[in-house]
């Protein structure tokens, strides 16, 4: 086990002898310890977090875009057969469009 020594502040005391008392705590060594390691607990699962807010990000704006090409689709109504759609004109500035907005289909 690594020794160190550290000032605290005296706000920081008051906080770590009130957690002493909830927790039934004897020692100020163990109880800096356990804050130590709530908090890099709560760091990996705010990291998590993050993660998941990113991907929650991307479906909504997967969302927005098949919303957003549905809307174009039956606004159009034009269906034409047999045709490229890497050659459709509107298409392909509807896709621009999409792209220029910056959504995060495209990643």
């Amino acid at each position: 086990m690594a020794r160190g020594s550290v000032n605290i502040d005296d706000y920081l005391e008051d906080k770590i002898k009130s957690y002493m008392k909830l927790n039934k705590i004897t020692t100020k060594n163990k109880a800096i310890n356990e804050i130590i390691k709530t908090f890099f607990e709560y760091e990996k699962i705010f990291y998590n977090i993050s993660n998941i807010d990113n991907k929650l990000e991307k479906i909504l704006s997967t969302v927005f875009l098949i919303k957003s090409l549905e809307e174009q689709t039956f606004s159009n109504l034009g269906f034409r057969e047999n045709i490229d759609p890497k050659d459709d004109k509107y298409l392909n500035s509807f896709y621009d469009n999409i792209k220029k907005n910056k959504f995060k289909m495209w990643d």
